[in-house]
């Protein structure tokens, strides 16, 4: 992955002064490790002649270990930390990985809300936390997500609602339309049920590297069976600026 090692300079002259020296911006490499992603199934031959024209056995199943497949992919793009020969995801590369990220503070922005109630405060500060130009990858690139739970969409409402703001929607990718705070859509993430952190960061930065796409292929026959498996190969990478905001409590009520 190219990497931007430094930007040029620019400097002030006089009426009539000479020109600065040519400066360049220049870059580098790093590196994410592949990860490789299998599930395997298998289906009877009684079972599928039992199926008959009632269902299709064999693509059922097939269908079951694709969702199973996107499913692990998408929890582990936030959650997965590298450690069990998968991808390491957007919560450890914020606070551990600086070959593609930094901002101030270390390999990420980490605010800590000491286990207060969450605040519309709070939210600002993490927002700002994520708009830090490091001034080498990505400079000046600013958050334009917040990724968290159902409980803490509702809890944001009720802290606009006693301000007399009220939340607004806007529209992302693929026409869907979601929840807003300040302008930055709130994405609800189903697969990461976590409402003491608050990720926010910029989608354009956050890119899922396809080696290899979803493959299905089928196995030898050992029996009276279809025995398959679907594979695939991915990295992940987060450039730019980002934050975590930590150890906040929402109302258990909410």
């Amino acid at each position: 992955i190219r990497k931007r090692l430094s930007l040029p300079t620019a400097s002030w002259s006089i009426d009539g002064g000479p020109l600065p020296a040519a400066t360049q911006q220049t870059f580098g490499r790093s590196a994410k490790l592949m990860a490789y992603l299998y599930t395997r199934g298998e289906v009877t031959g009684p079972m599928i002649a039992a199926a008959g024209n009632f269902f299709d056995a064999l693509g059922s199943e097939i269908e079951a270990h694709q969702q199973a497949l996107v499913e692990r992919l998408s929890t582990d793009i936030v959650t997965a930390n590298g450690t069990a020969a998968d991808i390491t995801g957007i919560l450890y590369q914020i606070t551990t990985d600086s070959s593609l990220y930094t901002a101030a503070g270390g390999a990420g922005q980490v605010i800590d809300a000491g286990g207060a109630y969450l605040t519309l405060n709070m939210i600002d500060k993490a927002i700002d936390g994520s708009t830090l130009s490091n001034g080498m990858n990505v400079a000046t690139q600013s958050a334009d997500t917040l990724v968290q739970t159902l409980p803490f969409l509702r809890y944001i409402n009720s802290l606009l609602q006693a301000q007399q703001r009220f939340m607004s929607e806007v529209e992302v990718a693929a026409g869907f339309r979601v929840a807003s705070y300040d302008g930055l859509p709130i994405m609800v993430d189903n697969h990461w049920q976590d409402n003491t952190k608050l990720l926010t960061f910029n989608r354009g930065a956050a890119t899922l590297l396809v080696h290899k796409d979803w493959t299905y292929e089928e196995l030898a026959k050992t029996r009276d069976s279809v025995d398959f498996f679907i594979k695939g190969y991915f990295g992940f990478k987060l450039e730019g600026a980002a934050s975590l905001l930590i150890n906040f409590i929402i109302p258990s009520d909410i």
